[in-house]
């Protein structure tokens, strides 16, 4: 490093340049963080990495992690090395190295319907965290809410638009509530039960972790890792399944109903309509799986 300042001041001030949401500037501090890490467990001077240093990480990160998790660390350790050389604190010794290639959409599997009830119909609601859980779900499913914008709820988030009950919602990268959805009359009934035996505000968060002498709200990694064990207690043990499968299994089933693509594209929450395109794909492989024209043609073939 050609420069006195520490690497904590160093990040804090790339930190501070960059164009990020809160969130964001959360995420990209732990991910560097894990770079600076893996450098001291390999014993490499953390202000004095090398290029093949970065290639090193990029090859444990391939052997260890899933392509998304390569992709996203990369990147970052990309944009740090980049600010780093434009200051002239450091050269950029990561330029030009490819993060790795990942299809948008497909690293996660939808359920089918069938998967998607017996999960709501698993969880049992005598307790606060049960009807917690069945209520976050039926968010995820019947809504296609991502896990940031189930973490962002409030209680006063509910309302009644025109007759119809409706939440409002902040969307990823967005920094307001700006966005609203239709609820289905099983998501209100199971948010009145939840809500019922708990003392709040408006302002509190719907989803809190509802330990002893804790009830603060819950985050993300919790709203993933909560789904995670439901799908296992169903039998779905897999790693292309997720809390993001949820959201899958929304736009998914949205095609296969019949709906216009713009109108996937608004209730998904999506900026493009090309990002919605993944759910058409993922309803065109799913129909090929259960009607495969193979099957009709060796049937043609064979005379049967």
């Amino acid at each position: 490093m050609r420069t006195t300042l520490k690497l904590s001041e160093i990040v804090e001030e790339w930190l501070d340049s960059s164009d990020i949401m809160p969130s964001t500037r959360s995420d990209y501090r732990r991910k560097i963080g894990q770079w600076f890490r893996w450098l001291s467990a390999n014993k490499v001077d953390q202000r004095n990495p090398e290029r093949q240093h970065v290639l090193l990480f990029k090859d444990y990160l391939v052997r260890s992690k899933s392509p998304y998790t390569v992709s996203s660390l990369v990147t970052i350790v990309k944009l740090f090395y980049a600010y780093c050389d434009r200051h002239r604190y450091y050269n950029n010794i990561a330029a030009g190295i490819k993060s790795s290639k990942r299809r948008a959409g497909y690293s996660k599997l939808p359920l089918t319907s069938e998967q998607a009830a017996r999960l709501l119909d698993s969880i049992a609601p005598d307790t606060m965290i049960g009807r917690r859980d069945r209520l976050l779900i039926s968010l995820m499913l019947f809504n296609g809410l991502r896990t940031c914008e189930i973490e962002r709820i409030d209680i006063g988030d509910f309302d009644l638009r025109e007759g119809e009950p409706v939440l409002y919602v902040q969307r990823k990268g967005h920094l307001s509530k700006d966005d609203t959805v239709v609820l289905h009359p099983k998501t209100v009934e199971w948010f009145e039960e939840y809500i019922a035996d708990r003392q709040f505000t408006m302002t509190s968060p719907l989803f809190v972790s509802h330990r002893i002498h804790c009830n603060n709200r819950i985050v993300r990694h919790t709203i993933s890792r909560i789904v995670k064990l439901r799908l296992r207690a169903i039998g779905i043990d897999n790693p292309k399944f997720t809390a993001h499968s949820l959201r899958h299994t929304f736009g998914c089933l949205l095609i296969e109903q019949g709906y216009d693509i713009e109108s996937v594209r608004d209730m998904m929450g999506h900026s493009e309509t090309d990002t919605t395109r993944i759910y058409v794909d993922m309803a065109h492989r799913r129909r090929l799986l259960h009607d495969s024209p193979t099957r009709r043609i060796g049937d043609m073939i064979l005379n049967e």
